[in-house]
């Protein structure tokens, strides 16, 4: 994992506290972006020879190859051992006098607060109070934080870190679409059919499957299914029953699976079916928003990708035409 004081001079440690945020704690809503209201920060223990205190905020795991910096204060005296939330405006009304703010790498001369890209994952916030052995870093007010850190690498005494966390969920749902030249009860007859979800499977794991045409919400049947397909869970061969939990004839179907033992990962497979020139636009889609932390914690989700619907899509067509009795 990327140590953005990896490859930096070592410095003493002392400590810095926040009412704001817990060292390794999500961020409180208003450090987030859109808030943009800066931490409050406490510090003591700083190294004798201490004359002033720079303090910063980055993100090393925004997706840049840089990183990306939040806050950047210069020329905080060594007399303050304390910044109140929103000390980081615009302004910089909350800081004490001769400090002052750099513009970040949203090239603003204020706090700006987390806002990772949806879907990227857990980021790292590091807020740090760097003491110095110099009372003016001598860095212009419209440098780079990043100028500003090697400027200073060179007087640093001590680090005061913590380090705050945030994540933007991203959409856990994919889907695909193909244009199926038959009509839509064609279509529907393969979902509906339990032998159907056999002859389409495109991971191999679908074995076999027992029970009748399902026509209503509620409506189960038996699959038989062989893990080892996947090669991510040493579960070998095992049945489960495909529960029916949405049915429109000829426009939706879905439904979710269930083991044996529960509770069960309720994650939702489903198709949408539509008129089109020349057959039934069909989308195949799956949902996985609802499943418990428990199953994130066993199975890595998405448990199918992109790529398998699309292939079980190219697989519908050829099902359905082969069911065709016209052959077509």
């Amino acid at each position: 994992m990327n140590d953005p004081f990896a490859r930096l001079p070592e410095a003493a440690t002392f400590t810095v506290t926040s009412s704001s945020v817990t060292d390794g704690a999500v961020w409180a809503p208003e450090q987030l972006g859109g808030k943009d209201v800066s931490p409050q920060l406490s510090w003591t223990g700083a190294p004798d020879g201490t004359r002033s205190y720079a303090v910063t905020v980055y993100d090393p795991d925004a997706p840049t190859g840089s990183g990306f910096w939040h806050w950047a204060v210069a020329d905080i005296p060594a007399t303050c051992t304390d910044l109140p939330e929103g000390a980081g405006d615009a302004t910089g009304s909350g800081l004490p006098q001769g400090a002052f703010q750099l513009p970040n790498d949203a090239r603003l001369a204020q706090y700006v607060g987390a806002a990772p890209p949806a879907g990227h994952g857990r980021h790292r916030y590091f807020v740090v109070v760097h003491a110095l052995g110099v009372e003016s870093i001598g860095v212009p007010a419209d440098a780079t934080p990043a100028l500003l850190g090697f400027l200073m690498s060179a007087h640093v005494l001590g680090r005061a870190v913590l380090v705050a966390t945030a994540e933007t969920p991203g959409p856990e749902l994919i889907e695909v679409s193909r244009l199926v030249p038959a009509p839509a009860d064609a279509v529907f007859a393969v979902l509906t059919d339990p032998f159907g979800h056999v002859e389409i499977d495109a991971s191999g794991m679908l074995m076999g499957a027992e029970g009748a045409p399902v026509t209503q919400v509620g409506d189960r049947f038996v699959v038989h299914m062989d893990r080892e397909a996947l090669g991510d869970v040493p579960l070998g061969r095992y049945d489960v029953d495909v529960v029916i939990t949405k049915l429109v004839p000829g426009e939706e179907i879905a439904w979710t699976v269930e083991g044996r033992v529960g509770p069960h990962a309720r994650h939702v497979y489903g198709y949408r079916l539509a008129p089109a020139a020349n057959g039934t636009l069909v989308t195949s889609y799956y949902d996985w928003s609802q499943v418990s932390d428990e199953w994130r914690g066993r199975v890595t989700f998405p448990v199918v990708s992109q790529a398998a619907l699309k292939a079980t899509l190219g697989i519908l067509e050829r099902v359905v035409r082969r069911r065709s009795p016209a052959g077509a």
